[in-house]
C-alpha cells in the first residue's frame, strides 16, 4: 500500500488547529475525571465528532456526535479533562471484551498474537482537544495518561494498544512509551486515512522512570473508581448510534486514537506480517 500524500492526511484532531483557546490560565485548574453522566458524554462525543470531523476523519451526521458500538459496552470508559465546568479533552479507553477490539478489524494477526502471550490489552482511542495550544494540549495528555494507565491496570490489563496516524506518533513516545508492532494500513474507519499500530506492556516498563511516573511512589494515585452507565443513558446513545448508523449506510466499526508512529524499534510483540496485504 502505498501512503496517502493528501493534506488531510497530516491533520491530526489531536493538535488543534484554529479553535478558541479555552484554557489562557494555565493547567492549574484542570480536573481529569471518568465521565459517566449523559450530559458529560455527550459534550465528550460532541468534542470528537467536531475534532474528526475537522480532520476530514468522520462523515457528517445529523446528532453531531462521534461514538462506536464500543462506546455501549461496559468495558469501555470516556476519560475527559475538564476546565471548570467545560469538557476541554476527552479520550476513550475500550478494553478487550465482548467485541474484542476496534483495531482487531485492521490488525487481526497482531491482536492474536497478544492473546496467545496471554496479554489482555485496552485500546487508546477517540482523543479529541479543543484548545489551540499544542503544548498545552501535551500537557494534559501527559496527566490524562497516566490515569488511563493507572484505571487500565486498575482493571486487570497488562498494556495498551492504539491505531495512530503514522505522522502523529510521536507525541505517545512523549507521553508513554508506546511502539509500532504493525505496518502501515488504510484505516476504514477514519475514512481511508493511514494508520500503524502502537503497543506499551506494562511489564516491560518495570523498572524503568516511566514505570515509576505512573504506577511508582512518584506518581501517586489517581482515582480508578468504575463509574457505570445508567440503562437510560446506555438506551439514550444506543439511539443516536442507530440513528448515525442508518444517515451513514454503514456502521462506525472502530476507533482511530489519531495520533501516531514512532521510528519503529524492537518490540516483544512481533509485527502484523499480514500488514503488507491489506
Amino acid at each position: 500500500m502505498q501512503p496517502s500524500n493528501a493534506a488531510a492526511d497530516s491533520v491530526c484532531p489531536l493538535i488543534p488547529a484554529g479553535q478558541p483557546a479555552v484554557n489562557k490560565p494555565g493547567v492549574a485548574g484542570l480536573r481529569y475525571e471518568i465521565a459517566f453522566s449523559y450530559q458529560d458524554l455527550h459534550d465528550s462525543f460532541s468534542l470528537v465528532y467536531k475534532s474528526y470531523r475537522r480532520a476530514g476523519l468522520a462523515e457528517e451526521t445529523g446528532s453531531q456526535i462521534r461514538l462506536t458500538p464500543f462506546h455501549l459496552l461496559s468495558t469501555t470508559e470516556v476519560f475527559v479533562t475538564r476546565l471548570r465546568e467545560t469538557i476541554v479533552s476527552t479520550v476513550s479507553l475500550i478494553g478487550d471484551g465482548a467485541m474484542g477490539l476496534p483495531l482487531e478489524a485492521i490488525y487481526p494477526t497482531n491482536v492474536n498474537i497478544i492473546r496467545r502471550r496471554g496479554l489482555r490489552m485496552a485500546e487508546v482511542g477517540c482523543l479529541a482537544d479543543r484548545r489551540e495550544s499544542p503544548v498545552r494540549f501535551i500537557e494534559t495528555f501527559a496527566a490524562m495518561g497516566k490515569l488511563l494507565a493507572q484505571v487500565a491496570m486498575a482493571r486487570g490489563y497488562d498494556g495498551l494498544v492504539a491505531a495512530v496516524h503514522p505522522k502523529h506518533a510521536r507525541l505517545y513516545r512523549r507521553v508513554l512509551p508506546f511502539v509500532q508492532i504493525g505496518n502501515q494500513v488504510t484505516c476504514p474507519y477514519a475514512n481511508g486515512k493511514p494508520a500503524v499500530m502502537l503497543a506499551l506492556v506494562f511489564e516491560d516498563q518495570v523498572g524503568s522512570d516511566v514505570y515509576e511516573r505512573f504506577f511508582g511512589s512518584m506518581g501517586g494515585r489517581a482515582d480508578t473508581t468504575p463509574r457505570a452507565w445508567s440503562d437510560q443513558t446506555r438506551d439514550k446513545f444506543a439511539e443516536l448510534l442507530r440513528a448515525n448508523q442508518l444517515q451513514t449506510l454503514r456502521p462506525i466499526a472502530g476507533q482511530t486514537s489519531v495520533a501516531s508512529a514512532p521510528e519503529p524499534r524492537q518490540a516483544r510483540v512481533p509485527k502484523d506480517q499480514s500488514a503488507n496485504h491489506q
